[in-house]
């Protein structure tokens, strides 16, 4: 299986390169690229699916994304309706900007052990203090620009990131079979609110249900079932954050059978009951 490799666009006039997403367009494919990723999220909501974790995401969150880890950005269907659904900074880079002296200088040592201490993801719930930082690494020019990247980069363990990807996650090699996976997850993300079968997954990924098994732990670090019940928490969690329905309703839009089986994998991936998050 190949998860995509990405070729990110470069610019000769720039060491790094950035974009200003306002409809999620460039996200929703498993991929992975050589850049570290970095993603301010100023409107909009979702799931971001990174190694072997699961995140929920809204505004106000800051995401880094390690060098050759596969990931995926699924935003929340129920956007607002307006012209711009979203609003999210993106910034790609080389870890060493693409020389190997480059962070060398004294005067770079708090960005070299941020990006030494990278390689499982961070996560930042509260950053909105961030963004005009962001909209500073867009706007600036010339060696701005890039101070403005550094001044960013230095600020980030400031603000107390979690890590997102678990200590055992090990990068695979990939091999010849691109679509199998952006399959799999098209079918998740369109039926995930409804009963998924074991034996549909292995169909759509052409394989048998103990091979499929196998497969799909080896490139999430999760059991089908395990990804299919995060993912309808987190969908729960954006319906208990944004929307005045009862928790039942919310339980079976969110693709659960009954609240018994809804409360207990509700506790047992956020910590917390429905009711708990929703106060």
């Amino acid at each position: 299986m190949i998860i995509k490799q990405l070729a990110v666009p470069k610019s000769g006039d720039h060491s790094f390169q950035f974009r200003q997403d306002l409809y999620p367009r460039h996200q929703s494919i498993w991929h992975y690229h050589d850049e570290i990723e970095l993603i301010h999220v100023i409107r909009g909501s979702g799931t971001v699916f990174i190694g072997d974790r699961i995140k929920g995401f809204q505004a106000g969150n800051t995401v880094m994304i390690p060098s050759h880890v596969p990931h995926y950005w699924l935003f929340d269907e129920d956007l607002p309706g307006e012209e711009d659904p979203i609003d999210c900074i993106v910034i790609h880079f080389l870890k060493d900007f693409g020389s190997s002296n480059f962070l060398k200088a004294p005067e770079l040592s708090g960005v070299r052990t941020l990006l030494d201490r990278s390689t499982r993801g961070m996560f930042i719930e509260d950053a909105e203090r961030l963004t005009e930082r962001f909209k500073a690494v867009l706007s600036n020019t010339g060696l701005e620009k890039l101070f403005s990247l550094f001044s960013l980069l230095q600020r980030l363990p400031a603000e107390e990131p979690s890590y997102l990807i678990s200590e055992n996650y090990a990068i695979l090699n990939q091999s010849d079979d691109q679509a199998r996976m952006n399959n799999l997850m098209s079918y998740i993300r369109e039926n995930y609110k409804h009963k998924i079968k074991l034996l549909d997954l292995a169909k759509v990924a052409d394989m048998t249900e103990n091979s499929f098994c196998r497969y799909f732990k080896q490139r999430t670090g999760k059991t089908p079932v395990q990804f299919i019940n995060e993912l309808r928490i987190a969908h729960a969690c954006f319906q208990l954050r944004n929307k005045p329905m009862p928790l039942k309703e919310i339980c079976y839009d969110s693709g659960f059978n009954n609240f018994v089986s809804f409360h207990k994998t509700f506790k047992s991936i956020t910590g917390t009951t429905p009711t708990q998050f929703r106060e």
